[in-house]
């Protein structure tokens, strides 16, 4: 269960209006700092609301009854996380773009009238920015580092890796079994060596001669 710490006395600074410019932030990227500028409110009572907002949704996600009084903090951070998230993939995706060639710079209609067939032509001009690499490179650094990140293995190394670790187990499996044989081999020994007479059959000791 959630501790209950709030301190009470003071009424809360969160408002419509301050969601609202929190949000606008978090949609174009602005971190915690600059979102709390943009409300007037400080970065700890921003980091303190995202706080308190995530506590309650994850108690709710697990099935705690809701309290009323987290329900706008709950709604804080639930629209500041899709902000972000949505201002992410939009970036993400421009980033793909410029790796493509496929980014859009500039896009202009021009209109004019056909001499031939005297019908209006409409004609779309579109200007790409040329592809850059170097943004495909940052996309996989960054998705799949290890594979593309700095400190990423290249395919020769991940071979030796597979090999030697594929080496590894077949010596392992071969100690095991020859283990499993010796086992079996000194089990089959002392069955061997073991007397199968019963003790009662054994012949009694010589009693000593009376003089």
């Amino acid at each position: 269960m959630r501790s209950n710490n709030r301190r009470h006395g003071r009424p809360c600074l969160l408002d419509p209006a301050r969601v609202d410019a929190i949000v606008r932030a978090s949609a174009v990227g602005a971190n915690t700092t600059l979102a709390a500028e943009a409300a007037g409110v400080s970065r700890a009572t921003l980091a303190r609301w995202l706080a308190r907002g995530r506590a309650a949704a994850e108690a709710r996600e697990d099935g705690e009854a809701a309290d009323v009084a987290d329900d706008a903090f709950v709604d804080l951070f639930r629209r500041v996380e899709l902000a972000r998230s949505q201002m992410a993939t939009r970036a993400l995706a421009r980033v793909l773009q410029a790796g493509a060639g496929s980014l859009v710079l500039d896009e202009r209609v021009r209109t004019y009238r056909d001499p031939a067939t005297g019908l209006d032509v409409e004609e779309r001009q579109v200007r790409y920015l040329r592809p850059d690499w170097r943004a495909a490179a940052w996309w996989l650094a960054r998705v799949f580092p290890e594979h593309y990140g700095p400190n990423a293995k290249s395919f020769d190394q991940l071979l030796d890796e597979f090999t030697a670790q594929e080496l590894h187990d077949q010596r392992g499996r071969a100690e095991s079994t020859e283990l499993a044989g010796l086992a079996d081999r000194l089990q089959l020994a002392l069955a061997q060596t073991t007397p199968d007479t019963p003790a009662a059959e054994l012949p009694a000791p010589a009693s000593p001669s009376v003089a």
